[in-house]
C-alpha cells in the first residue's frame, strides 16, 4: 500500500495574528475595484500579512477584494486589496474566510488596529 501524504499543520505564517482593538469596523467588497457588495460582519484577527474576517456569504479561494479598515473614533480608515486564501462556513451560518494581502501592512496602520499595540 501506498502512503497518502500528511497534510501539514504547521503555521506558515511570518508575523504572529493578533487581536483587533475593539471598535475596529471592516468591509470586504469582491473584486479589486472596490465596487461590489460589501459582506463583512467583524475582523476576527489580524497581522501584517494578512487577516481573517466574517462574512454574510461564501467567496471562492482566489477571489480579489478591497478591504477597508477603520480604527474607532475619528482614525483614517486603511484600505488594503488581498485574496481570498480560504473559506469556511462557521457553526453561526457566517463564513470564515482568510485573506492574503498583496503587500504587508504598515507599522503605523497595524499599530492602531491591533490590540495591545501602542500607537507611533
Amino acid at each position: 500500500m501506498s502512503e497518502q501524504p500528511v497534510p501539514s499543520t504547521t503555521n506558515r505564517r511570518v508575523a504572529r495574528r493578533r487581536d483587533p482593538r475593539p471598535g475596529v469596523s471592516i468591509t470586504f467588497r469582491p473584486g479589486s475595484l472596490g465596487l461590489g457588495p460589501d459582506l463583512a460582519l467583524s475582523l476576527v484577527d489580524i497581522h501584517e500579512d494578512g487577516l481573517c474576517m466574517r462574512l454574510k456569504s461564501a467567496v471562492k479561494s482566489g477571489t480579489e477584494a478591497e478591504v477597508t479598515l477603520t480604527p474607532a473614533g475619528n482614525r483614517k480608515p486603511v484600505k488594503v486589496l488581498g485574496e481570498v486564501r480560504w473559506c469556511q462556513e462557521a457553526k453561526d451560518g457566517a463564513f470564515l474566510v482568510g485573506l492574503r494581502l498583496r503587500k504587508r501592512m504598515l507599522h503605523k496602520d497595524l499599530s492602531e488596529l491591533l490590540r495591545g499595540y501602542l500607537p507611533v
